[in-house]
Order: structure tokens, then C-alpha cells, then sequence
């Protein structure tokens, strides 16, 4: 590795683990759950030490339709909570029209996924003391009525009510 690639290294870890300053997300129609969590998550995160911020968090699968987030949350529980990331994920399925059933927003009308939000303590705390735990959503890339969605939402576990 030459002088260029030991620079470029250094600047990225130096940004992964400076404390960068984040403001909480309000509810944006025109951003998908991924970028709303993701958000939230860096805004109530804890310590200065992000070498998860390294790793993309959010992945699209074009083949099936949806898009993937999971990240590690160090939670500073002097900045938010489980309870209120659960709030936050309650109203944006609530803007879009639906209503939560356990991690499942589902469309108030038609019974079909819109997304699902997942998040759970691993039992472990952070190196700073906070409070660990994993953030997961899939939603659909384009429309949560396709058929490539569906069919992946009814793999992740979504049952569609019975008519």
C-alpha cells in the first residue's frame, strides 16, 4: 500500500470514528425506511467509536424486490429509546396509510406488507456501557404490491389475513 492508499485508509477511519453530530428524522414520504432508520440510528447512537459506519448497512436486491437494512445501535439512552425508535416506525407506517401487527406495517386496506421494522437488544452492551442492539427493515424497492415483494415479505414471515 502506497503513501496515497495509508492516507486515504486513515481519513476513513479517522471519519468512522470521529463523533459526528445527527438530528433525529421526521417523517419523510419521499425516503424509504432504510435512510429513516439509519438516521435515527446515528442520531441515538453512543460512544465516538462507529466502525460500523465502515460496513454499507443498507442493500438492495433488484432480483426480489425489496431493500435491506441491519445495523449494530449502540444505543445512548440519554438520546432515545427501544420504545421511541417503535413510535417513530408506528407513525411512518401510520402516514403511509397502514397500521403496525408486531414488526409488520401492512396496508390498512388491502392487507399487503408495506414494510417491517425489526429491532431487539442482543442481551450485550457497547464498549462505553450503552445498550446493544440490531436494527433490521426490509421494505420494497418500488411497489409493495409486486409480486417479488410479496412473495419475499410471506418468506420473512408476513401471513396475509385469511379472506
Amino acid at each position: 500500500m502506497g503513501k496515497a492508499g495509508v492516507a486515504l485508509f486513515s481519513c476513513v477511519l479517522v471519519s468512522a470514528c470521529t463523533s459526528q453530530h445527527y438530528s433525529k428524522p421526521v417523517i419523510d414520504e419521499s425516503k424509504d425506511i432504510a435512510s429513516l432508520s439509519a438516521q435515527y440510528v446515528n442520531a441515538t447512537r453512543g460512544g465516538g467509536w462507529d466502525f460500523t459506519s465502515l460496513f454499507p448497512g443498507k442493500v438492495y436486491h433488484p432480483r426480489d424486490g425489496y431493500i435491506h437494512y441491519n445495523r449494530l445501535w449502540c444505543l445512548d439512552q440519554g438520546k432515545g429509546s427501544i420504545e421511541e425508535f417503535q413510535s417513530f416506525i408506528a407513525d411512518i407506517c401510520d402516514s403511509k396509510g397502514g397500521e403496525m401487527d408486531l414488526d409488520w406495517c401492512i396496508s390498512g386496506s388491502h392487507s399487503y406488507p408495506l414494510f417491517r421494522a425489526s429491532i431487539k437488544p442482543t442481551g450485550t452492551t457497547c464498549t462505553g456501557g450503552d445498550v446493544a442492539a440490531s436494527v433490521e427493515t426490509i421494505e420494497p424497492i418500488s411497489s409493495s404490491t409486486s409480486s417479488e415483494w410479496r412473495l419475499y415479505a410471506e418468506k420473512k414471515g408476513f401471513e396475509p389475513p385469511q379472506r
